[in-house]
């Protein structure tokens, strides 16, 4: 009975190496060439070819696996360091292989640190290029979505793309842009406001504010944004007058994301908190106003990502009055447009 046994665990461990061993022969090999780069870079670059070697078994549904050329050992129709990255390596290095990966890094000239590393891919077979494309790496939490990566790299290999659209294919996939689920930032700007009285005059006036702002994104392209944004409204004309506010609006935004742009468009409510009016008594007390909740903003926003954040320019109307205030004011309701610039950091990365 025993011996039984031992013939059935010897049995199923020759059906598991059998299996093992046919899904090894079913994948695909690609050969794997260093990546080049500049001394700086090196560390970088090296791993990002060691995370190409480790996530390549997992992309392209399984059927593809790696095989590291050795520069060590070169045979003699094969430069030392092998060929540039943008040359189909020989065949006398990729062996059996079906397919090969070269690339290259560099550093990127739009943002300091970061570098931008390339891919090729080429079919042995004909030594023809598949096609090339890249992305920006900031740092090693840079190089965790490279899945996502490799899945469109080997699509090229399906898509055999023609030698005439090989230029193009560099846009099919764009750098990830690592979504956090928080962003916080700093802006500042001014414009106009204009208060509209009841008998429909109307004063315009200067606008400068500064503003905290928190931005919660839900998904890839929703997110609630809360503000802290101290506003003034000031004319000089026949007299000074200034009134200092404090807006606290909570608003929904649509984002979308490129590469290296972030746009979105937002709308929302805000609650108005005068805070105090300075300036000519008489200024003072024609223009006391104080708006009913909810004033309401809409406007949009674009960024360009720059070093750990990104740069954006901030565009907005908002619109306030007495709604349910029954008293006799002087002022019926105010509009204002304003323009920003700032800067905001995204929080608590997702994976």
């Amino acid at each position: 009975m025993h011996k039984a046994k031992k013939s059935h665990h010897v049995i199923l461990i020759m059906v598991s190496c059998f299996l093992f061993s046919t899904h090894l022969q079913a994948q695909e090999i690609i050969a794997l060439h260093p990546f080049k780069g500049p001394a700086e870079g090196e560390a970088i670059t090296g791993l990002f070819f060691e995370r190409i070697e480790q996530e390549l078994p997992n992309a392209g549904g399984g059927n593809f696996r790696g095989f590291p050329i050795n520069l060590a050992q070169l045979p003699p129709d094969v430069p030392p360091g092998g060929f540039p990255p943008w040359i189909c390596p020989s065949p006398s290095v990729t062996g059996t292989s079906a397919f090969a990966i070269t690339g290259e890094a560099a550093p990127d000239q739009y943002f300091e640190g970061a570098f931008r590393m390339r891919l090729y891919l080429w079919r042995m077979e004909d030594a023809r290029l598949l096609g090339s494309d890249e992305l920006t790496v900031m740092g090693p939490d840079d190089l965790e979505p490279l899945v996502g990566f490799l899945d469109w790299v080997l699509s090229w290999i399906e898509s055999d793309v023609s030698p005439e659209n090989i230029a193009t294919v560099g846009i099919g996939y764009l750098s990830p842009y690592h979504q956090s689920w928080l962003y916080l930032g700093l802006r500042g700007g001014g414009g106009y406001s204009r208060w509209i009285y009841d008998y429909r005059d109307v004063t315009e006036m200067a606008s400068a504010n500064i503003a905290l702002q928190a931005s919660f994104y839900f998904t890839r392209f929703f997110a609630v944004q809360t503000e802290l944004n101290l506003l003034s409204d000031f004319r000089m004309g026949q007299g000074f007058f200034m009134s200092l506010n404090l807006n606290i609006p909570v608003m929904l935004k649509l984002v979308f994301i490129g590469e290296r742009v972030k746009a979105g468009v937002f709308g929302g409510v805000y609650f108005h908190l005068p805070l105090t009016q300075l300036g000519n008594n008489v200024f003072v007390t024609y223009y006391d106003y104080q708006a009913d909740f909810p004033g309401f903003v809409f406007g949009l926003s674009v960024g360009w990502r720059l070093g750990p954040g990104n740069l954006f320019f901030d565009g907005r109307f908002e619109y306030d009055g007495h709604w349910f205030n029954t008293e006799p004011k002087s002022i019926n309701y105010r509009d204002s447009v304003r323009f920003n610039i700032g800067y905001e950091i995204g929080l608590f990365r997702k994976r």
